[in-house]
Formats: structure tokens, C-alpha cells, sequence
């Protein structure tokens, strides 16, 4: 990991930092403290979705097969003398729900026969009912709230990925119109100023960074290195070097001038101007690992919630949570078990169904 000290202004024993010397600082430290982050939890994101994989999703399969076999069960029972009007529709509500449930979140194709059995309509004509309605919903949304008018060919579109680019590419088109409609507004000779003085200001700044990738290129090129060992080295650093650049990374490219020159950064005499375009480039720099580490984390969102919320963001953490939720699981699959050798009883069902409210979906 990059070391942050060598980039580290201290106080002189004839003065105190600057104001941009201190930000300089501050700059570094944070940056430092981002990129540690970032690699830190990339690496714990990894570790806790090869865990999901290898130790919980084999229990979820478990636990969804025997939600399955609850379902073929109740559909054993249902064809029973046995059970009353009112308990077959407890029956029916059973298995329509969990079919439903296990089609749509567990990818339990299998059980279309099973809901087409009982719902009177089958499960893809309703899945197509569903989402043409959904389409005809997006298409009124884009014309009243985005005012986005489709032509002929796109209102027959029935897909709603496809609906959805087109949307996203409308919606792109708009904004794009606006801001050039925007710009061509006659502009008053403050803002010409203030947008040259902008320009000018960028240009300096790109090239404050790209003076200390200069310096490094011409130091560390290995083409003209008559040496092979000491190529190889160059052609190495090189990579770093130029991987740093392109990143816009002014915080390693510094670090490496630093390091690979052997230079004292209090003694390296920056000048004012020259301070405020690296910070300029630092806090740009820190913006964007602020960005980087939120898009690790939205990363992590599943349907079952956050992974960082739920496995913790450290090892021993991850451990036990992993460790809980799989106990979790097992007590679950036990319990379903229990229940499937009680409900075989058709005594035992009527006892359950009883208590059984088409308006709760927490059994199981």
C-alpha cells in the first residue's frame, strides 16, 4: 500500500504550515485513508460472497426444497374427502402462494403446474397480463411526467428492457437538447470571463500533473536503458507511472517521484500557486474514491439486504454472522422437516389449517 508520510509536509522550525500546506496534508492523509478502505473492503466484499456461495446458498437450496415438498404435500391433502369446502380453499390459498413465491424468488419453474392447477388461469398468461400492463404503464409515464412522445414502431414494443433503453436514450436526448438550447443562450460578458478564467484554471492544473509525469518518463523510459536488468526495472516502473496517469492519480504520481528520487518533500520548495493546483487535483482526487468506495458499497446491495450491513465489514464479524445465519437456516430446514411428518396426519392438517389465514403468508 502507498505510503502517505513521504508526502507529508512538517513544521519548519522557523514557521508554522500554510493554510494550503496544512490542506495539502489533509488531502494526503485522506486520500490515503480511502484507497486503504477501498482495497480493504473490496477484498472483505469478495470474501463474504465466496462464503454465501460455499456455505449458505447450499441451504437455501435445501430449504427451498423442502418448502417444495410442504407444497406437494398440502396438494396430497387437498385431493382428500377428508377436508371440508373451507379447508380446501385453506388448501388452495397454500399452494398457490408458496408456487408463487418459489416460481418468482427461487426460480421453481416446476410449480407452474402445480399454480396452474389451482388459480383457474395459468401463471404465464398472468406473468403477461402483468407486464403488459406494466409496459402500458411506463409508456403513460414517459408521456406525462417526461413528455417524451414514442414513434409507431416503439409504441409495439412489448419488452420492457428494450422500453426501458429507449426510455433512458429519450430521456438523454432530452437533457442533452436542453443544455445545448442552454448554451447557445447569449451569454454576458461576466460569465465569457468567469468560463475563460475556468479554462485557464483547468489547463493549469492538468498541467501541474502532467509536469511530474513528464519529469518521471524522462527519468524512467527504458527504451534508451543500455543495461537489461535496469530495463526490466524501468519498464516496471514505467507501468506504474503511466497506470498512475491515466487514473488522474496526482497523489501516487507524487508519492512516486517522491520515493523513486529520493527527494525530502519539505525540502521540494512548491510554491504557492503551485500548492493550490495540487490541492485543486487532491480533493478532486479525494471526490472520486469518495465515489469509487459508494459504488463498492451499492455493490453489495441484494434483495436480502445490504452484505456490508449483514456480514459486518471485518473478518471475525463476517465469521460469526456467517456462522449465525447458517444456524439460522438449519433451524429453519429442521423445523419445516418437523412440520411435514406432523402434517402428513391429516388430523394434524385440519388442526393446522384451522388456525390458517388466507391474509397471513408467514407460515413457513
Amino acid at each position: 500500500m502507498s505510503n502517505q508520510n513521504t508526502l507529508i509536509l512538517t513544521v519548519q522550525s522557523d514557521k508554522n504550515l500554510s493554510k494550503l500546506q496544512k490542506q495539502f496534508n489533509s488531502h494526503v492523509k485522506k486520500i490515503n485513508e480511502l484507497k486503504e478502505k477501498l482495497v480493504k473492503d473490496a477484498q472483505q466484499l469478495e470474501l463474504i460472497i465466496s462464503r454465501i456461495q460455499t456455505e449458505i446458498v447450499p441451504l437455501e437450496h435445501k430449504h427451498v426444497d423442502k418448502i417444495v415438498e410442504m407444497v406437494y404435500l398440502f396438494d396430497k391433502h387437498y385431493d382428500d374427502k377428508f377436508f371440508k369446502k373451507r379447508e380446501k380453499e385453506k388448501i388452495a390459498h397454500f399452494i398457490l402462494s408458496k408456487s408463487e413465491e418459489l416460481i418468482e424468488q427461487a426460480g421453481k419453474d416446476e410449480l407452474k403446474v402445480m399454480f396452474d392447477k389451482y388459480a383457474g388461469q395459468t401463471y404465464d398468461e398472468i406473468a403477461e397480463e402483468t407486464e403488459t400492463e406494466s409496459i402500458d404503464f411506463m409508456k403513460q409515464m414517459m408521456k406525462d411526467m417526461f413528455d417524451i412522445e414514442l414513434d409507431e414502431e416503439e409504441e409495439k414494443v412489448k419488452d420492457p428492457d428494450f422500453l426501458n433503453d429507449i426510455f433512458e436514450k429519450k430521456l438523454e436526448e432530452k437533457e442533452a437538447f436542453e443544455q445545448t438550447s442552454k448554451k447557445e443562450k447569449k451569454k454576458s460578458a461576466k460569465q465569457l470571463e468567469k468560463e475563460e478564467k475556468l479554462k485557464e484554471e483547468a489547463q493549469n492544473i492538468n498541467k501541474a500533473a502532467r509536469s511530474i509525469y513528464t519529469d518521471l518518463v524522462k527519468a524512467y523510459h527504458p527504451d534508451r536503458e543500455p543495461d537489461e536488468a535496469e530495463r526490466e526495472r524501468k519498464t516496471e516502473i514505467m507501468k506504474q507511472i503511466t497506470q498512475a496517469y491515466e487514473k488522474n492519480d496526482l497523489f501516487e504520481l507524487l508519492r512516486l517521484k517522491i520515493s523513486l528520487q529520493s527527494i525530502d518533500i519539505n525540502a521540494w520548495k512548491m510554491a504557492d500557486e503551485q500548492l493550490k493546483y495540487y490541492n485543486k487535483l487532491l480533493r478532486e482526487q479525494v471526490i472520486e474514491l469518495e465515489r469509487e468506495h459508494w459504488e463498492l458499497y451499492s455493490k453489495a446491495n441484494t434483495s436480502g439486504g445490504n452484505l456490508f450491513q449483514r456480514f459486518g465489514i471485518d473478518d471475525n464479524t463476517t465469521k460469526t454472522r456467517i456462522k449465525r445465519e447458517m444456524t439460522r437456516i438449519k433451524n429453519n430446514i429442521k423445523s419445516i422437516e418437523n412440520d411435514i411428518n406432523m402434517l402428513k396426519m391429516k388430523e394434524n392438517m385440519r388442526a393446522f389449517l384451522k388456525d390458517y389465514s388466507m391474509f397471513d403468508d408467514d407460515f413457513f
